[in-house]
């Protein structure tokens, strides 16, 4: 009786999240960024869905912008219950817009701020997914809306959180 030898196994390559330049992961609409725990488990998922250069202001307060124009980004966010901190140190995920940088078509990083009042009172309190600096906490499933006030309709949108220790965070070309 002969035995046919296996084949080796061949490792299917693994894709490795591309990075910007400035060190961030390169997200394209709808791909998901995630943040890990020490020990390699979920502890955020999230998803721009959608970004809209010159949005429409559906608050009931719109305030002129002073940028120069409203980009709304629609997104989804899964918190996990390792999220939660038994040491007492972030047990929230925030998903605002003092948390953005945009960098202009031609490459330079705006040196404003993206959250102004206009950003501020673009969005309805129920659209607003971080809206008077409430968080997301661990097992949540929340989805909406953050308002940012950029001096370019189309350019790169920077994210870090504070839940990171390293400069990593993700960005978007729109």
């Amino acid at each position: 009786m002969s035995v046919e030898p296996l084949a080796p196994a061949t490792p299917s390559p693994t894709a490795t999240p591309s990075k910007s330049t400035r060190g961030n992961f390169i997200k394209e609409v709808g791909q998901t960024g995630r943040l890990v725990d020490g020990g390699g488990k979920p502890t955020v998922n999230f998803t721009v869905n959608s970004i809209t250069p010159d949005a429409p202001c559906t608050g009931p307060y719109p305030t002129p912008v002073v940028n120069g124009h409203i980009v709304v980004l629609d997104v989804s966010v899964e918190t996990f219950p390792e999220l939660a901190d038994p040491n007492g140190g972030y047990s929230e995920f925030d998903l605002s817009a003092s948390m953005f940088k945009f960098i202009g078509t031609n490459g330079t990083t705006f040196n404003g701020d993206l959250n102004t009042q206009a950003a501020y009172m673009c969005l309805a309190d129920g659209e607003s997914i971080s809206q008077n600096g409430r968080g997301i906490g661990p097992g949540e499933k929340v989805t909406g809306k953050v308002a940012l006030d950029v001096p370019e309709a189309h350019g790169t949108l920077m994210f870090h959180t504070y839940l990171t220790s390293s400069s990593t965070g993700w960005e978007w070309t729109f």
